[in-house]
């Protein structure tokens, strides 16, 4: 569902947000973008008509290893780091389910396909970006679609689907989170992780807040707002939340630093560390990365579900 304009009795646009249909407020400005934060359900999002027209493009290879307007140093030299933190991701599901078939969304280079496929998952994989489905086919050993999730014929069901920083990436996260409560066993979880809008870190940081990176990020969630988005597309099962760090490398600190900073000397200097390749990393949590799971009601005895 498209977020929705229409013109107020002055004359003054009035954006709908695509969560929940409420208004939207202007909120803040980053990088030319009028970011909206939503009356209702509190979600901040990017005005429809404000999304580039090639929004996909932006996901090519440059984006995952060195582009230096957005995404990653390099996510390839991150490899043993992303491996690590997807190994506590996978553990954590372990915590409330078994090993089943699994579906990652948005799944990159497959790191988190090969973490859950070594502890035991089957595993498929869907990335829209073409030569990053085929790198993770390769990773992970496990088939991958190159495609958009919501168009993407996939085949089959799943006991878990993951979506781990990728719902703050599409155009529509309600059709998003419908197609896979579609996809889910009765008793299926879905997975998300994103930013919290609403914690500590991110207000105290502001327009500096890594995570406020329009337009690779066009929806921002609290953690609230996350449960109404999981509400309004049929998840009425249990939710569970934790708040879960990552290592990082130094270089890909410096790289996101100097996207948080204007133009000038700073920024320049810190674009060039990110381009070293500095040995080291930190485990860093501010409680700003939020992992929710939503669990997909279970069929009650001598009910069938309904195709």
């Amino acid at each position: 569902m498209a977020a929705e304009h229409k013109r107020g009795r002055a004359g003054a646009q009035i954006v709908k947000c695509p969560i929940c249909a409420a208004s939207g407020e202007r909120w803040r400005e980053k990088s030319g973008f009028q970011i909206q934060r939503c009356t209702g359900c509190h979600n901040g999002f990017l005005p429809e008509d404000s999304i580039p027209s090639d929004l996909e493009s932006l996901y090519s290879r440059e984006y995952f290893e060195g582009d230096q307007s957005a995404g990653y140093p390099s996510y390839l030299a991150d490899a043993a780091l992303l491996e690590r933190n997807f190994e506590q991701r996978v553990l954590w599901l372990k915590g409330f389910t078994q090993p089943g078939r699994l579906l990652d969304v948005g799944t990159a280079y497959g790191f988190f396909l090969k973490a859950a496929k070594a502890a035991g998952w089957d595993t498929v994989g869907v990335e829209i970006a073409p030569d990053c489905a085929l790198e993770a086919a390769r990773i992970s050993d496990a088939p991958v679609l190159a495609a958009d999730f919501v168009e993407a014929d996939v085949p089959g069901s799943f006991d878990v689907i993951t979506m781990l920083d990728v719902l703050e990436h599409v155009r529509d996260p309600i059709a998003c989170i419908e197609k896979a409560r579609s996809l889910l066993v009765p008793g299926g979880w879905l997975v998300v992780e994103t930013g919290d809008i609403d914690c500590g870190w991110a207000r105290l940081l502001g327009n500096h807040w890594y995570f406020l990176d329009p337009p690779n990020h066009l929806h921002y969630f609290s953690a609230a707002g996350l449960e109404t988005a999981l509400h309004r597309c049929g998840f009425e099962g249990a939710i569970r939340h934790v708040r879960m760090g990552r290592w990082v490398s130094f270089r890909n600190i410096a790289f996101k630093l100097a996207n948080g900073l204007p133009e000038g000397v700073l920024r320049k200097t810190a674009l060039r560390v990110a381009s070293w390749r500095i040995p080291g990393s930190v485990y860093l949590n501010f409680g700003d990365s939020m992992v929710v799971a939503a669990r997909r009601e279970a069929l009650r005895d001598g009910e069938q579900e309904v195709q």
